[in-house]
């Protein structure tokens, strides 16, 4: 059973997202690197990713400006 919302808990878990995502970063590229993958194919999937957030991010200011 998850804890209901209060400021506590988001502020926790606001202070917990850098550490969560730099170990799921780290993860990913050890899963990728012990899977066979090159340096420039982590690279690759990389710029992809910053590719998908840039399109994401750009599609929301679109939207934002159309209201």
């Amino acid at each position: 059973m998850s804890e209901p919302l209060t400021s506590a808990s988001v502020s926790n878990q606001a202070a917990n997202q850098p550490r969560a995502l730099r170990i799921l970063a780290k993860s990913t590229f050890r899963e990728l690197k012990s899977s066979g993958y090159s340096r420039s194919e982590i690279l690759a999937f990389a710029t992809e990713m910053l590719s998908l957030v840039s399109t994401d991010l750009r599609e929301n200011v679109d939207a934002a400006a159309e209201e």
